[in-house]
């Protein structure tokens, strides 16, 4: 039990550490709006979930990749190196976990943000 609550102790100092850094390096220069500057994961919703970009509130979607980019990198980072040890192995898994996260983590995003539409529309 005392194993499980460091885990979980680890995983949450990871995930407020991380999301720190990731702020104050991409969060926070990219929060206004500018053309030059957008992220891929913005265009990659926009064009994959045939969004409207008027509708999405840019700032919002920057704080919402931040946390999900976040728990990709931390659960990545704690299934790998608390499960396996050889490097090899934890390169392999790693790079199929990111991908996996990737796809689930934004196809979530990409349906919350049709739904939201959908209602702006009917209304």
């Amino acid at each position: 039990m005392k194993e499980i609550l460091n885990v979980i102790l680890e995983y949450i100092i990871s995930y407020a550490l991380v999301f720190l850094l990731y702020y104050l390096l991409f969060i926070r220069k990219k929060t206004k709006y500018n053309k030059n500057k957008i992220p891929v994961e913005y265009y990659y919703l926009v064009s994959l979930y045939n969004l409207n970009q008027k509708d999405i509130n840019y700032k919002n979607f920057m704080y919402l990749s931040g946390l999900v980019n976040t728990f990709i990198i931390v659960t990545t980072y704690m299934v790998v190196f608390k499960l396996l040890d050889k490097w090899f192995w934890q390169l392999i898994c790693g790079i199929i976990i990111i991908i996996l996260l990737i796809i689930i983590c934004y196809g979530i995003i990409g349906r919350y943000y049709q739904k939201k539409q959908s209602k702006e529309k009917r209304k």
